[in-house]
């Protein structure tokens, strides 16, 4: 028996079978026995063998073996008693016939035995009853007992037969089973080699066609060099997946816990998904701000899940979108953190639905599908879901789309919230996004939805428009500190936009291909739109105002970037190429270690979260190692923390700056100011053509002044500003110097007073952003924060100057302009 329910289920049930029947006969019994007068004691015995065999049977007690024979010794019991009365002598026969058959289910030949054993027993007691008594044996009933002797005989030798013949069946198919498991072993084993062997080079033709890239200028060769980069890109992702199917199939999956953000889990996300996103489709991607800042689980195969499920949606949908939904329910162990991702898709009929987790199974009748794929990928996530002792569930309906719910038990190790905005009293928010442009009604709902979350999590204040003629009579009415623009809004309403940049910050959510004109002020953040580029770019810190006359470059600045996701790694090399830098990359924390081992860098992004070793270690390593040869590079934390406290947790820990991803250029340079030697850093100034030469107010909002506002503070009047100008401009030489002294000399008190002047006169100009600045070195002043000030006086005064030069630039303020001057000379004498 032992072997046939490992093989089999057939028996499993066989224990709640034979323990209702003996519920039945115990029923049956204490109903004959209360109506034939017989032994009335037995009833409550009866009774009590039914209570303690359910009893046993709710709390599983022992094994399932186990309890079959005790329920096998009270059915014998039971039987005794009914089979002792005579005129149950011949009845008998039948209900043991019927509770061998019973039996037969359990697989055991020796409960075979024990049933006709107990009923020779009481067949035996009956007749020496019935001969003592003087009952009077005729043919009949000669005939009749060894009928039913016979029978029983016949209905025990049957009822072995079967259980042999299964259990000869059962083991031939068990072996079968052991050989197609083996079997199986052997291709997954294989699939998994060939895919290690596979990666090899692969890897190395994505990385020479990256090199390749880098390097040509033909742009006809270039497109091709793109088509083998995501051929090979897509290649090296079905080889993983091939390699994640063989490792779900053989039971071998590892689970790697380790502490993670979501916000940084979704930065990666996103930049995988991006090449594979259309025109056609939106990306809706929705974060409950309440999801803790800091989880334990595993990342990689919770990122493979989101990716998974989302990329079907992308597949599987022409027009519409898809809406990612996170958030977090707590529990006592930490919180179900629970993934919905719905798409407006083909869907799947009811029988497809039903076959959705078979293997290889692509429906590829009536589904239309976008690109390639394995057919695998929803066995992919179930298996890890499974792995991560969560669950998952799909609806769909065919021409509707799919729904699939996802929930994964997380540990929480810092519960604050994911997303926070520092100084959110100071920002209001506006944007300028017309939803009826979408066809589909159901993406303008995801898109409402998602702002509304944004403002709820975000606990500040947005006011949407999605027309020119609305946004000019809010910015009239509020004002407004970020504006976000949607690209087909910005191309309807440009020249107005480019206005406004100057005054608050714009930012244009646009796909890839959007390119902003030259010289715009506006910011770029490529789709998706959602909460975690947009809180990188709420706490951004504005001290470093983007001019259009001038390029920041940094030639040969040899830099390393970190990170594990190859995409943002090629994201981050371009960038940073830009400015003339030699980047190289490493993909962990101990390759980082090893490389600047091998190669001096002047500055190191390093990214937090990190399979092995996380960023903040490996910086510490790095840091230790180069200290020996004297050559310590900047370190610069470049990380998707959506927390306001990010920058400060960075630079205790040890980083000389912090930068969000996504990367918003602003601050980059702010930070490559602050971390860079000035040798390091040189101004690529553009040329304006012949009769393009900016206008005078355009010059003075390059710089950071608004000129409207500087003259609201005159009461308008053109000539007051004028003189304000000029004077903010004469007393620039001696205020620097004076400053610069003070904080030689660590006299913070005399220096405090200084730049609280200058915050007044920047602000009475319109120099908000200067102001600003100013009024944080004040305050850091009167705390007698040396340190913070000291990091940021260069900054300050650079700043100081360009606006300085800015205004010379446009009024001609000459040092030696003849003013009146008085001049007293000695009288002669007569």
């Amino acid at each position: 028996m032992a072997k046939i329910d490992e093989k089999s289920g057939v028996f499993q049930t066989s224990p709640l079978m034979i323990l209702l029947s003996y519920t039945a006969l115990c029923t049956g019994l204490i109903i004959e026995t209360a109506l034939m007068s017989w032994e009335l004691w037995a009833i409550p015995l009866l009774f009590m063998g039914i209570i303690v065999s359910w009893i046993l049977h709710i709390v599983q007690f022992s094994t399932p073996r186990a309890r079959i024979w005790m329920y096998t010794f009270l059915m014998m019991a039971t039987f005794f008693f009914y089979g002792i009365h005579v005129t149950s002598a011949y009845d008998m026969g039948l209900l043991m016939m019927i509770v061998i058959m019973i039996y037969t289910t359990a697989g055991e030949i020796s409960l075979i035995y024990i049933c006709q054993v107990t009923y020779y027993v009481t067949l035996a007691y009956d007749l020496v009853v019935m001969a003592r008594s003087g009952y009077r044996w005729d043919n009949l009933t000669v005939s009749r007992t060894i009928l039913h002797i016979g029978l029983m005989f016949l209905a025990g030798w049957l009822a072995r037969t079967i259980i042999r013949r299964w259990a000869l069946i059962f083991g031939r198919t068990g072996e079968r089973i052991d050989e197609l498991n083996e079997s199986t072993k052997r291709v997954n084993s294989f699939m998994a080699n060939l895919s290690h062997e596979l990666r090899t080079p692969i890897n190395a033709i994505i990385g020479i066609t990256n090199v390749m890239l880098d390097k040509e200028k033909d742009n006809e060769l270039k497109a091709d060099m793109n088509e083998i980069l995501h051929a090979g890109n897509r290649l090296a992702e079905q080889v993983g997946d091939i390699l994640d199917y063989s490792e779900i199939e053989m039971e071998s999956l590892v689970v790697n816990s380790s502490d993670y953000m979501i916000a940084s889990v979704l930065n990666d996300l996103v930049s995988e998904l991006r090449p594979m996103m259309t025109d056609d489709i939106e990306l809706i991607i929705d974060v409950d701000s309440e999801i803790p800042a800091v989880l334990r689980g595993d990342t990689v195969k919770l990122r493979k899940i989101l990716y998974h499920i989302i990329n079907n949606g992308l597949k599987y949908t022409k027009e519409g979108g898809v809406y990612v939904k996170l958030r977090a329910k707590k529990q006592p162990y930490g919180i179900n953190l629970c993934i919905e991702v719905t798409d407006t898709g083909v869907g799947m009929s009811k029988d497809e639905l039903d076959r959705i987790y078979s293997r290889f199974y692509q429906a590829q009748s009536g589904r239309v599908i976008r690109s390639g794929g394995l057919g695998i990928s929803l066995v992919i996530v179930s298996g890890f879901v499974r792995a991560l002792d969560g669950f998952i569930t799909i609806d769909s309906e065919q021409g509707k789309g799919t729904r699939v719910r996802v929930s994964i038990p997380q540990e929480v190790v810092d519960d604050r919230r994911c997303m926070e905005v520092s100084e959110e009293s100071r920002i209001t928010l506006g944007a300028y996004l017309d939803f009826s442009k979408y066809k589909h009604p159901i993406v303008r709902e995801f898109y409402n939805k998602m702002v509304l979350n944004i403002v709820r999590g975000l606990r500040t204040t947005m006011h949407r428009v999605d027309n020119e003629e609305d946004l000019k009579k809010l910015v009239e009415r509020v004002k407004l500190t970020h504006l976000f623009v949607a690209d087909d809004e910005y191309e309807r309403s440009k020249d107005y936009l480019e206005t406004l940049a100057s005054e608050m910050t714009v930012v244009v959510v646009a796909k890839d291909s959007f390119k902003l004109p030259e010289n715009s002020l506006a910011e770029l953040m490529p789709k998706p739109f959602y909460c975690i580029p947009v809180v990188a770019v709420l706490n951004a810190d504005r001290d470093f105002v983007k001019t259009p006359e001038r390029r920041m470059r940094c030639d040969g600045v040899k830099a390393l970037v970190v990170d594990d996701e190859p995409m943002n790694l090629s994201v981050a090399r371009g960038i940073f190429r830009r400015y003339g830098m030699e980047v190289k990359t490493a993909e962990s924390g101990e390759e980082s270690i090893r490389m600047c081992q091998e190669e001096e860098f002047d500055v190191v992004f390093m990214d937090h979260m990190m399979p092995g070793m996380d960023g903040v270690e490996a910086m510490k390593r790095i840091r230790y190692e180069s200290a020996k040869a004297r050559k310590t590079p900047a370190m610069i934390a470049l990380t998707a923390n959506a927390l306001s406290s990010a920058r400060e947790m960075f630079l205790a820990e040890g980083f000389d700056g912090f930068v969000s991803k996504p990367i918003e250029l602003i601050t980059l340079e702010r930070v490559l100011k602050h971390c860079l030697p000035k040798s390091a850093i040189t101004y690529e100034y553009e040329d304006i053509p012949a009769g393009e030469e900016p206008a005078p107010e355009d010059k003075l909002a390059a710089c950071g002044i608004n000129e409207k506002l500087g003259k609201s503070y005159c009461e308008n009047d053109e000539e007051l500003y004028n003189i304000i100008l000029k004077e903010y401009v004469s007393e620039y030489e001696e205020k620097s110097s004076k400053m610069e002294k003070f904080l030689k000399e660590k006299d913070l008190k005399n220096y405090g007073i200084l730049v609280h002047a200058l915050k007044s006169t920047s602000l009475m100009i319109g120099a908000e952003a200067l102001s600003e600045d100013a009024k944080a070195l004040e305050n850091a002043s009167q705390k007698n924060e040396l340190e913070f000030v000291e990091e940021r006086h260069e900054a300050l005064m650079s700043d100081y100057k360009r606006v300085v030069d800015a205004i010379n630039s446009v009024k001609h303020f000459d040092k030696a302009e003849e003013d009146e001057v008085l001049e007293f000379y000695p009288e002669e004498d007569e």
